[in-house]
């Protein structure tokens, strides 16, 4: 059962219009404001779903943002329209970039309801075991929105609100170190790990658990290179196999049918359900406002209704395709292309249904080689029309198999050889669930096992998943240029819809290539995260 729904929590500001009589000068009763709200326990309840509600944004998970970060990374591909990602592709972003702005003010949008919910309900008449459950879940908020700026703007140079702002002095703070930000989101989540649930039950599925928090310290850790901290926090989560295992099935993890699965770690919940007036534009605020996420309308292919504005990359197709089956999986007996590849993008010779249609029929036309499946719900007909055109799926944004290989990747930094076999039963636990042939250990060092995890494994695992998380993978093994450069060597061939590389024997053959502007544009400080947007810039004297 999906918990979390859109209450939208309008604190106004007063307003009066001054005259030289009252006549005016009268109270709307149905207005609410900070004096009529904050009072009882459900006031409380309706402010901290609001603030759940927050991460459903079009810059947070709710459409734009899920859709155009993966361009940024090696797993996807803009299609030729679409400016804002052909931008983000070639890193000739800038500060008045759609994506670069949306993801600001939603991020701050979730702090701003955060820190109304820990400044108010501190005086509400409830019971302080809930009391201290609705904070612990505030401060889990604050904590991973203040740890997505923290990751994306400014080399983490942002600015700080530990209160709701009261004046313009206070809207309007400059700058704090990067120190004092990643302080606040450590304190944040220490404290939402000590006193959230391991679980809910059904009817609060979609609240903050612990493993939740665990995981994203765990991700703060690991980011800044603290392997050793990042290592004991993501063990507390492998050691826990009463709390998550793998699910038996890959595709399990993008569906609406097995949301909040055994794999599940933190969902952002969406919904389908279209309030009346609504119209079809995913998620909004306000009294009309539906809980649904563009992604899947955006992604599909034009045959399903789709705008097919973003797809993955020609390299991150080649991936999937080549993944190797187990021969003795019976699973892939008659199969082209392993479960994980058919999981996660549709190929036009995979020979499986696609909306409904053989998957050749989907399109395959002006140099697209392959469309997302991954949250998208290409069981229907048609997502284009209907209740399908807001697509209802959660968005998973921790999973198991994700701190499988980050702990792997910790381990091997600090054992080096010894890490190798534990390492390998992590990562051929997650290859066994989709069919794919066991890695033998004797075969890898640490330096060769941690190239495969980063060129192979990750990304085949998690294209398309979590926030921007392909980006902050490469930034982090210092990989960015280098892979850029790698790609742009690449060459394509596409014929009938069907991808393959170049050879020797394609002079005459109309080569497809990617990431050549990004590869010749790309330097650190320029491109490894966003600058300020200019939005901020131009109302806040304080930002020079």
């Amino acid at each position: 059962m999906k918990l979390i729904s859109k209450i939208f929590v309008g604190l106004a500001l007063s307003a009066t219009l001054s005259s030289c009589t009252d006549y005016f000068d009268v109270k709307n009763p149905n207005t609410i404001t900070e004096d009529s709200f904050w009072k009882t326990k459900e006031d409380a309840f309706k402010g901290l779903m609001a603030t759940y509600s927050a991460l459903q944004g079009h810059g947070v998970t709710g459409g734009t943002s899920a859709v155009n970060t993966p361009v940024r990374s090696d797993t996807g591909r803009p299609n030729n329209w679409n400016a804002g990602a052909q931008a983000l592709q070639k890193l000739s972003f800038n500060d008045n970039t759609s994506v670069v702005k949306e993801k600001w003010a939603g991020l701050y949008t979730g702090i701003l309801r955060a820190n109304q919910v820990l400044e108010n309900i501190v005086d509400i008449d409830m019971l302080e075991e809930e009391k201290e459950l609705y904070l612990a879940e505030a401060h889990f908020i604050r904590g991973i929105c203040y740890y997505w700026l923290f990751n994306t703007y400014n080399q983490g140079n942002i600015i700080l609100h530990e209160t709701v702002p009261t004046s313009k002095e206070d809207f309007a703070k400059p700058l704090s170190d990067r120190e004092e930000i990643l302080a606040l989101i450590l304190s944040d989540l220490k404290h939402a790990q000590e006193k959230l649930p391991e679980s809910w039950d059904d009817k609060n599925l979609g609240r903050a658990t612990w493993g939740a928090a665990t995981s994203f310290l765990g991700h703060v850790y690991i980011n800044e290179k603290d392997y050793n901290s990042a290592k004991a926090e993501y063990k507390k989560i492998v050691d826990r196999a009463d709390l998550y295992q793998l699910t038996p099935e890959i595709s399990w993890n993008f569906d609406a049918e097995h949301e909040f699965n055994s794999e599940s770690i933190f969902e952002v919940v969406f919904s389908a359900t279209q309030k009346q007036g609504s119209g079809a534009a995913g998620n909004l605020d306000g009294p009309t406002g539906s809980e649904g996420t563009t992604r899947a309308r955006t992604m599909a292919p034009g045959g399903a209704g789709g705008w097919r504005v973003v797809m993955p990359s020609y390299w991150m197709t080649m991936q999937l395709k080549e993944d190797p089956m187990d021969p003795a999986d019976s699973r892939n007996e008659g199969r082209l292309y392993s479960l994980r590849c058919e999981a996660s993008i549709a190929l036009a010779d995979d020979e499986t249904i696609y909306y409904q249609k053989e998957v050749e029929k989907a399109g395959f036309n002006n140099g697209e080689a392959s469309y997302l499946r991954k949250f998208q719900n290409h069981q229907n007909e048609n997502d284009g029309i209907g209740d399908n055109y807001s697509s209802g799926i959660n968005e998973r944004i921790v999973r198991l198999a994700d701190i499988y290989l980050l702990y792997a990747e910790c381990i091997l930094k600090l054992e080096g050889d010894a890490a190798v076999n534990e390492a390998v039963t992590l990562i051929n636990k997650i290859r066994a669930r989709s069919g794919v042939l066991q890695l033998e250990p004797l075969n890898y060092d640490a330096n060769s096992l941690m190239e495969h995890i980063m060129w192979d494994e990750r990304p085949k695992e998690l294209m398309f998943e979590g926030h921007d998380i392909r980006w902050v993978d490469l930034r982090r093994w210092g990989k960015v240029k280098e892979q850029y450069t790698r790609l742009s060597k690449l060459e394509f061939v596409l014929e009938a819809g069907v991808l393959r590389y170049a050879t020797a024997d394609d002079a005459e053959a109309a080569i497809l290539q990617e990431y050549g502007e990004g590869a010749a544009a790309y330097t650190p400080l320029a491109h490894d995260y966003f600058p300020i947007p200019v939005d901020e810039a131009l109302t806040n004297p304080n930002i020079k």
